[in-house]
């Protein structure tokens, strides 16, 4: 689903300005967030005599990292990301977001949260070769990817930093909670920077395949998406969780070519060779890192047992 919402994004672009798609699905993705958080809280009123809070309030303490994940996650990702996929394409868009692991990992490793052996610093190696790889081709003439690629390098980054970022007011008011929060606050700025562009679109013109990227590209990939991305942090962690964006290029890559005939250069197969054998050597091959989620059962995902909202 992920991998078809790449190239559903780039045909909606045909008929949008990036940034009013962009806001549009954020919109759909914000409502399903609401319908999943209010399911929760029914499930939660059920099983509980008790006082149960539709909305958590929020220890002031917490506002400044709440507010800057909102910004990040919720405003300047989907923003930059749906800008660099203007200026590429979907299965290439797809390709950076495979990158994930890699940098997540590097994140990981600076702030001492995530150890890593000799298989996944080959596996690095393996990214890094395979973003340079990429790199080079968005720079050809006849290609010119150089500055969505940049824009989505940013995009991916901003990205990663909100995923490690979010994991203690995760722990603290729960994945669905914080998720809506975030989506609220990032999206109602965004919803504020796009009104522009918004004024001006001709909505009873668009293509029942833009509605369509609208409407469950937005429910399902920004919405309860990001609630499951969030969720699985509990099992996971970080890099894990960022690691399984791996198969979305393949599918990317593949829908592409059998729905809109897209076929991708031989630097772009050959990087994503790289890209992926390298995060399959950060997160599966490396024993170091592999034993990363029982060791995180005392120090990353523990951040999560007291909360008792996600059951």
């Amino acid at each position: 689903m992920w991998g078809a919402n790449f190239i559903l994004a780039e045909i909606a672009l045909e008929d949008m300005s990036p940034i009013s798609f962009s806001v549009s699905r954020f919109a759909m993705g914000g409502l399903a967030m609401l319908l999943v958080m209010y399911l929760q809280y029914r499930a939660e009123c059920a099983n509980n005599s008790g006082h149960v809070s539709f909305i958590p309030k929020v220890k002031k303490k917490h506002w400044p990292r709440l507010l800057l994940v909102s910004v990040i996650g919720a405003t300047l990702a989907p923003w930059l990301g749906i800008e660099g996929l203007g200026l590429t394409h979907g299965a290439r868009a797809s390709l950076w977001l495979a990158l994930g692991p890699a940098v997540s990992t590097g994140f990981g490793y600076l702030l001492s949260t995530e150890k890593m052996g000799k298989w996944g610093y080959l596996g690095v190696l393996l990214a890094v070769i395979g973003t340079v790889i990429l790199a080079w081709d968005g720079l050809r003439p006849e290609q010119g990817y150089w500055l969505g690629d940049l824009i989505l390098i940013i995009a991916l980054i901003l990205t990663v930093i909100e995923l490690h970022l979010i994991k203690p007011l995760a722990r603290e008011y729960g994945s669905v909670s914080v998720v809506a929060i975030r989506t609220a606050i990032g999206g109602s700025l965004y919803l504020l920077i796009a009104s522009p562009a918004l004024v001006e679109v001709t909505w009873l013109s668009l293509g029942l395949w833009t509605w369509i990227a609208i409407l469950a590209g937005g429910a399902i990939g920004v919405g309860v998406g990001q609630w499951v991305k969030v969720r699985a942090l509990k099992k996971l962690g970080p890099t894990q969780v960022v690691l399984y964006g791996n198969m979305v290029p393949i599918a990317a890559l593949l829908i592409a070519w059998l729905s809109i005939g897209e076929n991708p250069s031989i630097l772009e197969i050959v990087s994503a060779v790289f890209i992926i054998a390298g995060a399959i050597f950060i997160q599966v091959i490396d024993t170091e890192a592999g034993a990363t989620p029982h060791q995180a059962k005392e120090g990353d995902l523990s951040l999560f047992a007291s909360a008792k909202q996600d059951g």
